[in-house]
């Protein structure tokens, strides 16, 4: 008696849920998948339509889930249960392959949806899970990010990116799968940027899609030099160049400098510095300085608002001269 009850309760609520939240909508990410977007927050079971293709319509066509059967025919309906997706092939009856459709599911619940795949930056207060970069302005950036430990196994499995002006970008994933690298095919680095980049990257990790966009950026807001190099240090005297990666000619994209001085020991970070200035030039000479410090450098952009770029250092221990008897 109490489990009769027990199976009609829960039918009443499910069918209680699915009337209420009845939101699911299936659409098409790329040729062969296909994206069921539900509330997770809820039981939902969704019928997703599959077709084998137009020119099976007189074949007589059998859909697998792995080694499963699971119907026959050009067009069936299979149903996925919460996130619980599949790549579903088709085969005629000698069991040739002809065809697949994979399914995923996409959580739309919004504004706070829960994210599962990437980690939030925290060295921000925005909502950042992509932080993107460009060495210069030839038209190539970098992106970046760090998935959640119980995610590392989640794949890119579509990059979106473009501006209203038309740009044509070629993008790849990084080895390590920790990051991507986009070439504007169409870039002239003397001309002045008209619109923002756009940028969303979908991931997979099972049969979960998770998207994330980029904050539309243009390449002058995120433009961030390579590390300056320290080619020669004479006593208190020190002298460095442009990044080989730093947009030619120099006169055309100047850079500024930041020197700074702490102790030795102490992070460039510090804010107990002993000294601090910034300078166009590319040699520097420190006076007065104390018998050991650390000789901190690193450049930006001296036309735009933008990142300084990483700190380079120099520990300098000077010996005390003995005077003679």
């Amino acid at each position: 008696m109490n489990m009769l009850l027990y199976n009609i309760l829960y039918l009443i609520l499910h069918v209680a849920s699915s009337s209420q939240h009845g939101t699911e909508t299936i659409e098409t990410l790329m040729p062969n998948v296909l994206v069921v977007k539900v509330d997770l927050r809820v039981f939902t079971e969704t019928q997703v339509p599959l077709l084998c293709g137009d020119s099976y319509q007189d074949t007589e066509v059998i859909w697998m889930k792995g080694s499963e059967r699971v119907g026959q025919g050009n067009q069936i309906k299979v149903k996925v249960v919460e996130m619980i997706g599949g790549n579903y092939s088709c085969h005629n009856a000698a069991g040739d392959y002809l065809n697949h459709t994979l399914v995923l599911v996409q959580d739309i619940q919004s504004p706070n949806r829960r994210r599962r795949v990437l980690e939030k930056s925290h060295d921000t207060d925005e909502d950042e899970y992509i932080r993107c970069l460009a060495k210069n302005y030839n038209g190539t950036f970098h992106c970046y990010w760090k998935k959640t430990e119980h995610r590392m196994s989640a794949v890119v499995v579509l990059v979106q990116v473009g501006q209203l002006s038309g740009s044509n970008f070629s993008c790849s994933v990084h080895g390590d799968g920790a990051g991507l690298t986009c070439d504007d095919l169409d870039s002239c680095s003397f001309a002045e940027e008209v619109s923002r980049i756009d940028l969303t990257v979908y991931f997979r990790t099972n049969y979960l899609l998770e998207d994330y966009t980029v904050t539309p950026f243009y390449i002058r807001e995120i433009v961030k030099t390579d590390k300056i190099h320290i080619t020669k240090v004479e006593g208190n005297t020190f002298e460095w160049g442009y990044p080989a990666t730093w947009s030619l000619p120099h006169s055309y994209y100047p850079l500024t400098f930041q020197v700074k001085v702490v102790h030795l020991g102490a992070s460039c970070d510090s804010e107990k510095q002993v000294f601090l200035m910034e300078t166009k030039e590319t040699k520097f000479t420190l006076n007065h300085s104390p018998k050991k410090y650390r000789f901190c450098l690193r450049a930006k952009d001296e036309l735009v608002d933008c990142p300084w770029c990483q700190w380079t250092h120099h520990e300098v221990k000077h010996k005390h001269k003995r005077n003679r008897q």
